[in-house]
């Protein structure tokens, strides 16, 4: 089996209406948000897609428990 790596694609939405920014390789989650909490603390929610298919997975919100991996 191969290792998690590198395994998501994420669309950060932000307040204000503030255009949306994307993530093409993005590997544990929960360090992701801890990034976007201390270089981009104005973000809502993710949006968070399988970066092989682009197959949309889950949308978390700022304040959301945030696992490193999906399923």
């Amino acid at each position: 089996m191969l290792k998690k790596k590198n395994d998501y694609s994420v669309i950060v939405f932000f307040e204000n209406n503030i255009q949306p920014k994307k993530w093409q390789y993005v590997h544990k989650l929960n360090g992701f948000s801890l990034f976007l909490n201390k270089k981009h603390p104005d973000w809502q929610y993710m949006n968070v897609y399988n970066r092989r298919n682009s197959q949309f997975m889950k949308r978390f919100a700022k304040n959301d428990f945030i696992p490193p991996f999906i399923g």
